[in-house]
Parts: structure tokens; C-alpha cells; sequence
């Protein structure tokens, strides 16, 4: 079997407005990956017609397997299908049997269908209907040319389960899977330019490397097929010794993951007392299914009422001493293993005398306080998510 081009093309003005994050992107992009594909292009259209047909045209020109997401639904707006027929030459024709299952449903609801779900109902002639369980728009599939076509329905919900179930199971019986095998090095507090300049001086010929840096945390991604066994071990040896106070961890997770892992596998517990971040961190850790075993209590304390009400006590202008105080007010409060206190400046106004980014971290057990001071650069937004990110860092090397 041949290896395999695919591209997506993304559909909707909301993408383009940033009303509407594509996570179509991303999560077609891992599943791809993790069934053995690679996503080779993407580009995202608006609701016009001329640039729809236009950007298929050249993507149906370069790739075999051609995805389409969004602008299947009732609304006038809703011309994916429509436009990618006429640039084939492909007639459509009413699906007697999915017109019949969408009236009912509702019917089901007491309504009567709106005469513009039709064209939902509307099939290329000779094309496949895929069935949606989430919503009234079928995929599609259509094989042209010797390429295949998916118009798929824009909704994560929809979109999702649909590439799960129908293009992965086409690309596996049709194509070759990609030899790359993609692993994964975090590192924290590290510049990405000297990273790659150290790196370099030890690098193996031939070995594929891509850095990807995100809020102070490097991703760095490797191709353990493009060297040999043994170049690959003394590469990742090397690397362990050269950054052994900068390497989160070796796979492809959040930070805040690592962190996580690293509790659960130490049996501590977690408490929180954010003013900067405003509660970012705790929610970090409460993405993962058990976090209420390991984060007992997260308190947002954000003016300074709230700060003297938790300490039942005057607060310090000195925030290397507030934060410890807060700390180790949590760690007694909520009887965990270890506390995290956080304090700073995002701005861009100053609420105190300290300069923006000045961010003042504090974590306790139950035999010592250790105070960390960070000076951050940035909008309000990076400082936070930064901010956020040392406080995942210094727990990491707090615990370890």
C-alpha cells in the first residue's frame, strides 16, 4: 500500500473572526498520529463560496484523502456540500429514508421540521452516507478520482466520533502508516534558543528534532526511527545529564500532568491559596480524572480583605512573607501534605509597590517553607499562564 496525503479544510467565518477555537485541528491531528497517519496540510475558508471551492480544488489536487469540517448545517450560510459537488461535478439527490428519520425527530419534540433542513437530507449522487449519532447532518464520503473526500460536520461532537469510526478505519485499509515515531522531552526554564544551541552540540546526524515552546514550558519532539538504537540512547543519556535540572518529564503531556503524576505516585495531597492566578491552577490540576484524592482545597484570595479574613490576622506588605504565611496557613487549615501559595503582579496597572510580573511563591509540608521569586515578562495574559506554569515547576522540584 502507498503512504498517504491528507488534508483538512475548515469551514466557517467564526474560525477566522476567533469566535470559535478549532479543536477539529488539533484532535484530528493526535488521532491521526496515534493510529499511524499524519496530518499533512490545513487550511481554514470563510463562508464564501469562491474561496471554498477554490482552496478544495488545490487541496484535491495535492492530497489523497481530502476532509471537510463545518458549513453542513440548515442555515443559508451552510454550503460545504453544495460547493464541493459543483467543483466535482456531482449532482445531489434527497435521501428519502434520512428526510423521513429527521421529520420525526421532530415530531418527537412536538414541532414541525423547517422546510431549509432539507437540503441536510441532501446526498452526492454516488457518495457514501455516513451516519451521525450526534446531530441531523450525515457525513459523507466520496470517492473521486481515485481520492477520497469526507464532508464531515464542523461540531467537535460530531466531527470527533466521525474520525474515529470512518476515515481511521478507510486510511488503515487503504494506505500505509507512517514510519515516524514521535517522543517527547519537557523542559522547563530554559530559553529556546540556547536549548536548541546546547542540544546541537551533541545532536546525532540525521536525528529529527522540533521545539515547541508554550508559556515557559519547551516540548521537545524526536523521531526515534530517523537514528539508530544507539545513537538515540547515547542522545537521550546526554540529554538527561546536560538539562537534569530543567527535564519535566518524558512524555507528551500538560506540565500541570506531570505534576499530577508525580503526587499521585508520591500519595500526597494538595492545597492552594492563588491571588495572581486566580484560580488557573487549581483548575490545572482538576482537569484529571482523581483530583479530588490529591487537591484537597484551593482558596482564591484575591483583594486584601480576603487575605486578612483567611489569616484572621493584619497582612504583610512584604509578599515573600505573605505567601508564606498563606502557605502555611493552608497546609494547617486543610491538614494536606503539601500547600502552594501564590502572589504577584500581572498588571498593567500595579495594585501594590512591587513592578508587574514580580511573582512571589510559597510551599510548605510539614517540616520547612521554601519561598521561590520569579520576575515575569509580558501581557497580563502571559504573565498569569506563566505564572501558573513556575508554580507547576517549583512544586515539581519541591516534591523531587
Amino acid at each position: 500500500m502507498n503512504t498517504v496525503n491528507i488534508a483538512l479544510l475548515s469551514v466557517g467565518t467564526e474560525l477566522l473572526l476567533g469566535d470559535t477555537v478549532n479543536t477539529n485541528l488539533s484532535s484530528l491531528g493526535q488521532t491521526l498520529y496515534n493510529n499511524g497517519f499524519i496530518l499533512s496540510s490545513e487550511v481554514t475558508v470563510p463562508d464564501k463560496k469562491e474561496i471554498i471551492k477554490d482552496e478544495f480544488l488545490k487541496l484535491f489536487d495535492k492530497n489523497d484523502v481530502i476532509i471537510s469540517c463545518g458549513g453542513i448545517g440548515p442555515t443559508e450560510d451552510d454550503f460545504t456540500k453544495e460547493v464541493i459537488c459543483s467543483a466535482l461535478e456531482i449532482d445531489l439527490e434527497v435521501d428519502e429514508e434520512h428526510l423521513s428519520w429527521m421529520k420525526s425527530r421532530w415530531e418527537a419534540r412536538g414541532f414541525t421540521m423547517p422546510e431549509t433542513n432539507i437540503k441536510q437530507a441532501q446526498i452526492p449522487v454516488g457518495s457514501t452516507k455516513l451516519i451521525n449519532s450526534q446531530g441531523t447532518a450525515p457525513g459523507i464520503l466520496i470517492k473521486h478520482s481515485g481520492k477520497y473526500i469526507f464532508i464531515l460536520p464542523g461540531p467537535p461532537r460530531e466531527f470527533n466520533p466521525l474520525v474515529i469510526d470512518e476515515v481511521v478505519p478507510l486510511l488503515k485499509d487503504n494506505f500505509s502508516a507512517t514510519n515516524k515515531e514521535y517522543e517527547f522531552v519537557l523542559f522547563f526554564n530554559q530559553a529556546e534558543s540556547s536549548l536548541a544551541e546546547e542540544i546541537n552540540k551533541f545532536k546525532p546526524e540525521g536525528l529529527d528534532l522540533a521545539y515547541l515552546a508554550s508559556k515557559g514550558v519547551i516540548k521537545l519532539r524526536y523521531d526515534k526511527n530517523s537514528i539508530d538504537e544507539v545513537n538515540l540512547k547515547e542522545f537521550l543519556t546526554r540529554l538527561k545529564d546536560t538539562f537534569k535540572d530543567s527535564i519535566i518529564g518524558y512524555q507528551n503531556i500538560p506540565a500541570s500532568k506531570a505534576l499530577f503524576n508525580l503526587l499521585k505516585e508520591k500519595n500526597l495531597t494538595l492545597s492552594l491559596v492563588e491571588s495572581i492566578t486566580g484560580g488557573n491552577l487549581s483548575s490545572e490540576i482538576i482537569n484529571y480524572p482523581g483530583a479530588s484524592s490529591i487537591l484537597l482545597a484551593a482558596n482564591t484570595l484575591y483583594s486584601n480583605e480576603a487575605k486578612k479574613e483567611y489569616l484572621s490576622d493584619d497582612i504583610s506588605d512584604d509578599w515573600e512573607t505573605l505567601s508564606k504565611e498563606l502557605s502555611e496557613k493552608s497546609i494547617k487549615k486543610h491538614k494536606s501534605s503539601i500547600s502552594l501559595a501564590i502572589l504577584g503582579e500581572a498588571g498593567p496597572i500595579p495594585s501594590s509597590n512591587y513592578k508587574i510580573g514580580e511573582i512571589f511563591i510559597a510551599i510548605s509540608n510539614n517540616k520547612q517553607t521554601v519561598n521561590f521569586y520569579h520576575k515575569l515578562r509580558g501581557s497580563r495574559e502571559d504573565i498569569i499562564n506563566r505564572a501558573v506554569n513556575n508554580a507547576i515547576w517549583d512544586l515539581i522540584n519541591f516534591i523531587k
